[in-house]
């Protein structure tokens, strides 16, 4: 391994999410999680860390396995919305494999198909415990649970530790028999649920959220010293992301970025920006994307950009233009 792995911060919505579901009072904890998240990264054995420090103030059985169940795919980062945009499971786990050192750098999975099970096989880097073993699996188990809305059972999970005093504990948390002392950490799937849909799918957002995912893979390998660059392109991922949930405002958007709203705008305005401008030239690029494709109604794409109501955008798009969205398909279509 050349460097210390590294996890994009969306995780850390994880650990404040179990804190709010448990009712646990931890304010220096609270404060060093609002902290990370002002950065886009975090080191993995930080965050293997940050588990621990959990886990010792809410010291239950299975802890990681119990704390994966609560992974979101939005947790995931721009991976995550991208998976929930897919057609298939089967689609999603193939995008997933493909952007996989997006959500842990250096990470390389092995996946093999025979008599009807889908073989999962990956090693943890940087850390070498039982509780990131733990959440791991279940988060990846998790996942692909939500992202087909069903409950589906792995057919054999593999842990790469002895058997702890209740080994059943864990066989009824994942519902299927476990391996311990495995080689590495494992995932037999059952290869009829690769065909089973998405009910999120949006192939429209799915190639937008493909091409971030390739940028920030190519990013990564040029290693791009621009810091506002960095914030740059982590704001209009995190766009895309609140069209999606519906939200497009600053105070959620520099919440999701970890920063204050005042803050936020402060970066922003000594670039030389605002942040209607940021999202009003986005929102432009894709609405003017969108209309081109006459299988979406105008409600369609008001949705999708993230609008309340089709007259929002409808006055949004003449301001941008000077003719209404109808007008502007006219002209695609004569052309």
């Amino acid at each position: 391994m050349s460097e210390q792995a590294t996890i994009p911060t969306s995780f850390i919505a994880v650990l404040q999410r179990y804190i709010e579901q448990r009712q646990l009072i931890v304010p220096e904890l609270s404060k060093r999680l609002a902290h990370f998240q002002a950065q886009p990264k975090m080191a993995n054995c930080e965050y293997d860390q940050l588990l621990h420090e959990l886990q010792a103030i809410d010291p239950i059985p299975a802890f990681g396995v119990i704390l994966g169940q609560i992974v979101q795919p939005k947790d995931f980062g721009i991976v995550g919305y991208l998976l929930t945009a897919c057609s298939t499971l089967g689609q999603a786990l193939t995008r997933y494999g493909h952007f996989q050192t997006l959500v842990l750098s250096e990470l390389s999975t092995q996946v093999d198909v025979s008599s009807g099970v889908i073989r999962h096989r990956w090693h943890l880097h940087d850390v070498d415990t039982q509780l990131s073993a733990e959440f791991g699996v279940s988060m990846f188990i998790n996942l692909y649970q939500s992202l087909i809305g069903k409950k589906i059972a792995p057919i054999k999970v593999g842990l790469p530790f002895k058997p702890p005093e209740n080994p059943q504990l864990y066989e009824s948390l994942f519902g299927c028999p476990v391996e311990f002392n495995a080689e590495c950490l494992m995932a037999d799937v059952p290869a009829n649920v690769m065909w089973m849909t998405i009910t999120s799918s949006d192939p429209y957002m799915r190639k937008i959220f493909d091409g971030q995912a390739e940028a920030m893979l190519k990013a990564e390998v040029e290693k791009s010293s621009d810091t506002f660059g960095v914030f740059f392109e982590n704001l209009q991922q995190q766009i895309l992301m609140a069209m999606k949930d519906g939200d497009t405002s600053a105070k959620t958007v520099a919440k999701q970025m970890g920063y204050s709203t005042r803050s936020f705008y402060r970066i922003l305005e000594e670039a030389g920006y605002s942040y209607r401008s940021v999202i009003s030239g986005l929102r432009r690029r894709l609405a003017k994307k969108y209309l081109s494709d006459e299988s979406l109604s105008y409600s369609d794409i008001a949705m999708l950009l993230g609008y309340s109501e089709q007259s929002a955008f409808t006055r949004a798009f003449k301001d941008w233009m000077g003719m209404t969205p109808g007008e502007y398909r006219k002209n695609i279509k004569s052309q």
